[in-house]
C-alpha cells in the first residue's frame, strides 16, 4: 500500500501511511507535547483507539468523545471539548489530536486555535473527505442555523497522518463523501488528473485500496499546493470552494446530515459547470458531460433533489462567506484546469438553482 510524504511550506507534512505505525515518532519531530487530548466520537474509538493508544503509549493521554455526526458541528458541541480541555489544565506545549472524520477535525482544530489563543494540532483523520479536505489547509469552524461554517478560525496543523487501513471500515456511502472532493480537485488539477480519475473510477468505486491511495496522494497534492499559495484565502484558495456555494446551501436547508458533504458539492459541482455553459464561459455541454459521467461513476448525484424548496436555496447561498458587496463569488469550472471566480450578484442565484435542476 503506499506510503507517501508531502512537505507544506506552511510548516509540516501530510503523511500517507499504511496504519499509525511510525506516527508517534513523527509527532514528537515536529512538536514536544507536554500531554495529549484526543478529540474523536465513539464509533472511531472503538474502532482504532486502542491501535492509536498502543502507537502513541503516552499514560498523559486524554480522550475527549464528541457525538457522531454533522449535527453536532456546533457552538455547544465546541464549547464542552473546550471545556474539557481546559480541564486537563493544559500548558501551550499540550497537543490537541483530532482523531475522526470532517466533523472532529473542524471542531478539534477550533477548540485548539482557541484555547490559551493557540495549542499544538496535529490532524489524523479517519474518513477519506477528511484526509483529502478538512485535516489540510488549516480551515477549522462550526455550523450555525444561518449556514455552514460560518464561525471558525485559520489554524494549521503540525502534522497530518492519514493511516490508509481506516478506510477499509467505512460504510460505502462515507467514502461516497470522499469522492466528492476527489472529483473537485481533479478538475481543478487538469487534463492529467482529470484524466487518471476516470480512468480509475470504476476501481475507485469498487474500493480497491491501489486507487484509493493514488486518488487520494494525487487529490491532497493538488489541495496542499493551492494552501501554499494562498493559506488565508485571499485570491486562489477560492477556487477550492469548487461546488460548495450551493452544495453547503443544500445541506443547510435540508438539514445536516440528510446530504453528506461530498454528495451536496456533487450537486453544486454540476449546477456550475451548467452555468458555465449557460454564462457563455464554456462553448458547449461537452466538459459538462464529462464530470457528469465521472461522478455517476462514482454514485455521486449530478441534480438537486425535488424536495428542496428554492427560495430557501436561494436565501442561504446569501450567508455564503465569499459574498461581498451584494456579489458572490461563484467558483465556475470551464475545462479541466480551467476554474474561474465569476462575482454573481445575489439577485441572479437563482440561475445556478435552475441550472442544479436541470438535466443533462
Amino acid at each position: 500500500m503506499l506510503s507517501r510524504s508531502l512537505p507544506l511550506t506552511l510548516g509540516y507534512s501530510v503523511e500517507i501511511a499504511p496504519d499509525f505505525r511510525g506516527l508517534a515518532a513523527a509527532l514528537r519531530a515536529v512538536v514536544r507535547p507536554s500531554g495529549a487530548v484526543v478529540v474523536t466520537n465513539p464509533t472511531v474509538r472503538a474502532l482504532h483507539g486502542a491501535a492509536l493508544a498502543q502507537e502513541l503509549a503516552d499514560p498523559r493521554m486524554t480522550w475527549i468523545e464528541i457525538p457522531d455526526g454533522e449535527a453536532y458541528k456546533t457552538l455547544d458541541t465546541w464549547q464542552g471539548v473546550v471545556g474539557a480541555i481546559l480541564a486537563t489544565r493544559p500548558d501551550r506545549a499540550g497537543v490537541v489530536l483530532a482523531f475522526g472524520g470532517g466533523v472532529v477535525g473542524d471542531l478539534a482544530g477550533f477548540a485548539a486555535a482557541t484555547v490559551l489563543r493557540g495549542l499544538p494540532l496535529v490532524q489524523v483523520p479517519t474518513t477519506l473527505l477528511a484526509m483529502v479536505d478538512a485535516s489540510v489547509g488549516g480551515k477549522t469552524g462550526v455550523n450555525v442555523p444561518e449556514g455552514k461554517n460560518l464561525v471558525g478560525a485559520f489554524h494549521q496543523p503540525r502534522l497530518v497522518w492519514a493511516a490508509l487501513h481506516t478506510l477499509g471500515t467505512l460504510p460505502a456511502r462515507e467514502l461516497r463523501c470522499g469522492f466528492g472532493e476527489i472529483v473537485k480537485h481533479a478538475i481543478l488539477g487538469g487534463e492529467g488528473a482529470l484524466s487518471a480519475l476516470e480512468a480509475q473510477a470504476p476501481a475507485l468505486h469498487a474500493a480497491k485500496a491501489g486507487a484509493l491511495a493514488s486518488a487520494l496522494a494525487t487529490s491532497i497534492e493538488v489541495k496542499a499546493r493551492i494552501v501554499e499559495r494562498d493559506p488565508l484565502e485571499r485570491g486562489e484558495r477560492a477556487l477550492l470552494n469548487l461546488g460548495h456555494t450551493l452544495g453547503h446551501a443544500v445541506e443547510t436547508v435540508a438539514g445536516y446530515g440528510t446530504f453528506a458533504h461530498g454528495e451536496a458539492v456533487a450537486m453544486g459541482t454540476m449546477a456550475a459547470a451548467r452555468l458555465a455553459v449557460e454564462l457563455g464561459l464554456a462553448p458547449n455541454s461537452a466538459f459538462t458531460q464529462r464530470v457528469s459521467r465521472v461522478l455517476r461513476q462514482l454514485a455521486l448525484p449530478v441534480q438537486l433533489p425535488a424536495g428542496l424548496d428554492d427560495d430557501a436555496l436561494i436565501d442561504a447561498m446569501g450567508f455564503d462567506k465569499k459574498r461581498e458587496r451584494g456579489m458572490v463569488k461563484l467558483v465556475i469550472p470551464v475545462a479541466a484546469g480551467d476554474v474561474r471566480v465569476c462575482p454573481l450578484p445575489e439577485a441572479e442565484l437563482r440561475r445556478l438553482v435552475v441550472a442544479g435542476r436541470t438535466a443533462c
